[in-house]
């Protein structure tokens, strides 16, 4: 398998690491190997809190991706960056990703987008990959009543991702969708905290010190609140 297609996997598994041996190939592309490695270090920036140093890495990306002509790719790379940008709890905007589609319309960025934007209904979970389908799929199921028994399938969903930033890609659609529980929270914490990703944290502080004082839990809260002024 040529390095250019490890770099098609990658993308179309959107944020899981999956470039091994890339070394060991034969007339790789030399931009298959940038645009990935500026990609990783979008995303690494990004989840720290470096927003302008992101972007730049971001669009540095891009333009090694235009090397190519490939738009599939090309757009899989802005779904990349609203994937993080979900895992941040920020909301996007797709008009780049809409120009690429409206010159070469693709079916599984187009489904990846709809599950980004939290369009579940409209999402073919046969184009999503594996584990996202499987927490789509929870979701749909218990949508109109969420209890006890769906609240645990989407934990074991979460568990079941194969990276911790896919695991917050996902954490992120569920919380902007209304699925917040404290465990779903604090396992965002746990990941963020063992990668050093400083705005993740924060943000999920900010996220769980306002979950605990709308149960009027207000000394959780407040407990938050001095754990997020001493990191700050």
């Amino acid at each position: 398998m040529k390095a250019y297609k490890i770099m098609k996997i990658v993308t179309c598994l959107f944020l899981t690491a999956l470039i091994t041996g890339c070394a060991g190939f034969q007339n790789a592309p030399d931009w298959t190997y940038a645009a990935y490695n500026r990609l990783e270090d979008f995303k690494q920036a990004a989840l720290e809190g470096r927003t302008a140093i992101a972007e730049r890495h971001f669009q540095h990306a891009v333009e090694e991706i235009k090397k190519s002509g490939d738009l599939v790719l090309l757009g899989r790379a802005y779904l990349n960056h609203y994937a993080v940008q979900i895992a941040l709890l920020e909301s996007f905007e797709d008009g780049e990703f809409q120009k690429i589609q409206a010159v070469h319309p693709d079916r599984e960025n187009a489904v990846f987008l709809l599950f980004l934007k939290g369009n579940f209904h409209r999402t073919d979970s046969t184009l999503l990959p594996p584990p996202y389908a499987a927490a789509q799929k929870d979701i749909l199921e218990g949508r109109e009543q969420y209890d006890v028994h769906q609240r645990v399938r989407l934990l074991r969903d979460l568990r079941e991702m194969p990276d911790d930033l896919s695991r917050l890609i996902i954490t992120g659609r569920l919380v902007l969708s209304g699925y917040e529980e404290e465990e779903i929270l604090k396992d965002a914490l746990e990941i963020a905290s063992r990668h050093g990703w400083k705005k993740v944290l924060l943000i999920y502080l900010n996220r769980l010190q306002i979950f605990y004082d709308s149960r009027k839990e207000h000394g959780k809260a407040r407990i938050i609140g001095d754990k997020i002024n001493l990191i700050h």
